[in-house]
């Protein structure tokens, strides 16, 4: 079966275009040895198969990020395989930066000219056939995966390739002369793990400071490097590492000179949506209105979940023999029914974030924020994984390896479970319901402005005062605005919230039969849970909650769904008559800020390979909780609440 890679940069269009080749015939798992989510699938063109894989999306095959390595270690393992080059045309010379870097590491890509339809409409051209010679005869198709433009031409242009010799991308005279004194002393040390790589690129990567090339250098090389480099150094009168770059994107502009022209065409919106002031103001107009959407589908389709898992639970209260009633019906159905009842509640939130995210809108409110973020620690590409947060927490610390700077990626990583993911807006949404029905937009709107806070608060610690290093420059280009791939937008929500219904069969299932187990035995009145409860209340009754309360919380570490579903099995005479409006905010706020699931507990070990950080985390979100909770309760009853 043939082998076909699609490579390009993050938001080009490549899973699209990967989902219309493939269509269902696709499997999702991990790149061997790392939490690095692997998509294969194949398709079959003229009789003939072919096994297509998706590579992480990166802006450079540098090896600073987790994913550029990947990608990097993918070509440099299947030198058979077909590349396509993924390529965003509106933004056609920050893309061709990894088109050179793929030819100087051996590859001549099949260059995949994708949002064609967005470019012709800002009125841009493009010489095929010129560019394609300059890219040393690389075949250039022009798609819109969208609009289903070229996917034959693509799928043909697959078939009939042939794989060519890849031309030598000059530079300028001092950077060449440079290339030609690095690759002298690799030829006198001859390093046998750099043999793998082409000659002239690992002397690129050397002179551009690429850390995992630098670690296969021995201290006698390194040192007569030092010399090279302080004698380029002091010629261009700046860094090499910044030179290389400067001379990548001169190369980049020199190709497109003649190929590639632009209309000029603007987008004065951005002047507003960037703004400052103006900006911040439309983010939290969009935000309450996000919200308020949310809670009024919320508000429709609840009833009817309800009602049907109502029935479901009647039913099987019928056939369940009277021995097994108990945790049955009280243990699994209850636990889990009372937690998908708010499955369209979690829909809702990601379809509308994923939609905001097809417009282009998140990409500016990460420009927004960053000179906000910048000055507590944090980057506008912190944003990104952030705001996958509301989704889950897990793939939002996974997301924190496309920042690059050590210190930026550490801080997010170690705030963003002080984002109420989809499972903690159950617990919200709950509470909301529960306590102010006439406000539930304005009182989730609270818990997020205070969750924000704490998180703005923490990030300024951890970077001050805890986190060591240097703070990376932040880069950043806007995508053009666009109307919403609907079947894009579906597609990505129910991959992103399904995830949701497999933990409310599996986890949450599970459990809820150990929390019935809990509640029951040895006696209803004095089960372990309450004996868990009781040792918690020294500490929950400074909140101004009761054992019960503490035991929602404690089985909030399994599944954070497990604190509605524990709320509503416990307190059977209503959750109103068992706490006031204002424990009802402070159990809110907990259950948000403290320790999060046990698997994102999980995989922060598995980003940071650190006890010491993955503990650090536990016990700094557990304190955080507690004393909000605690300021929170103190001054509500100082205020008359």
């Amino acid at each position: 079966m043939a082998k076909i890679a699609f490579i390009g940069q993050p938001n080009v269009g490549k899973t699209t275009l990967f989902n219309s080749l493939t269509g269902m015939r696709q499997k999702v798992g991990n790149w061997t040895g790392v939490t690095v989510e692997k998509v294969e699938g194949h398709y079959t063109y003229n009789n003939k198969e072919f096994s297509l894989v998706d590579l992480p999306g990166i802006y450079s095959l540098m090896s600073n990020s987790i994913d550029q390595k990947i990608a990097r270690e993918f070509i440099v393992e299947n030198k058979d395989a077909t590349f396509v080059n993924i390529i965003d045309t509106p933004n056609l010379n920050r893309n061709l930066y990894l088109t050179l870097q793929l030819i100087e590491l051996g590859v001549v890509p099949i260059i995949c000219l994708n949002l064609i339809d967005e470019a012709e409409k800002y009125g841009i051209t493009i010489d095929d056939n010129k560019l394609s010679k300059k890219l040393g005869g690389a075949p250039i198709i022009r798609t819109s995966g969208r609009l289903n433009i070229g996917h034959n031409d693509l799928k043909k242009a697959i078939a009939d390739y042939r794989t060519k010799q890849p031309i030598v991308i000059e530079y300028s005279e001092i950077l060449e002369n440079a290339v030609l004194e690095v690759n002298k002393l690799l030829d006198k040390h001859n390093i046998a793990e750099l043999n793998q790589y082409p000659r002239r690129w690992v002397s690129l990567s050397i002179l551009e400071g690429d850390a995992e090339i630098i670690s296969k250098l021995n201290s006698e090389f390194i040192h007569e490097y030092e010399q090279i480099k302080n004698k380029i150094e002091f010629e261009i009168k700046h860094d090499v590492e910044s030179y290389v770059t400067e001379q990548r994107y001169s190369k980049c502009d020199e190709i497109l000179s003649d190929v590639y022209k632009d209309s000029e065409v603007h987008d004065d919106i951005d002047v507003i949506l960037v703004h400052p002031v103006y900006g911040l103001v439309i983010f939290a107009a969009v935000m309450y209105l996000l919200y308020t959407f949310v809670f009024t589908m919320n508000e429709i389709t609840a009833e009817w979940a309800g009602i049907i898992i109502e029935y479901i639970s009647g039913w099987i209260a019928a056939i369940t023999p009277a021995a097994y009633q108990g945790i049955v019906v009280d243990g699994i159905v209850g636990g889990v029914g009372a937690v998908l009842e708010f499955f369209p509640l979690v829909f809702v939130m990601i379809f509308s974030l994923a939609t905001l995210e097809n417009t282009g809108y998140l990409s500016r409110v990460a420009a927004l924020l960053h000179n906000i973020m910048s000055k507590f620690g944090l980057s506008g590409k912190s944003f990104i994984p952030l705001v996958t947060g509301f989704g889950c927490t897990l793939p939002a610390v996974v997301g924190t390896r496309y920042i690059s700077g050590y210190k930026e990626r550490l801080t997010t990583l170690l705030v963003a479970p002080f984002v109420p993911c989809s499972a903690r807006f159950v617990i919200i949404a709950f509470l909301a319901a529960a306590f102010f029905p006439a406000n539930q937009a304005l009182f989730s709107m609270f818990v997020l402005a205070v969750s924000f806070l704490v998180l703005i608060a923490s990030s300024w610690i951890l970077s001050k005062y805890i986190i060591k290093g240097e703070n990376e420059d932040f880069v950043f280009e806007l995508p053009p605005y666009r109307i919403p791939d609907w079947k894009n937008v579906i597609s990505s929500t129910w991959s992103k919230s399904k995830g949701f219904l497999k933990k409310a069969g599996t986890l949450i299932a599970a459990g809820s039969v150990l929390f019935y187990a809990l509640t029951t035995y040895p006696t209803a009145d004095a089960s372990y849970a309450y004996m868990l409860g009781n040792m918690l209340s020294p500490l929950t009754s400074l909140m101004g909650l009761d054992g019960t309360a503490g035991i929602s919380l404690i089985f909030g570490i399994i599944a954070k769904e497990l604190v509605v579903s524990t709320l509503e099995i416990l307190y059977t005479q209503g959750i109103q008559n068992a706490l006031t409006p204002l424990t009802g905010l402070v159990l809110t706020l907990v259950s948000v800020l403290y320790i999060p699931c046990f698997a994102t507990v999980a995989t922060i070990y598995l980003e940071t390979r650190s006890l010491k950080w993955t503990a650090f985390s536990v016990f700094y979100n557990l304190g955080i909780a507690s004393l909000v909770g605690i300021i929170v309760y103190q001054v509500g009853r100082l205020m008359g609440f």
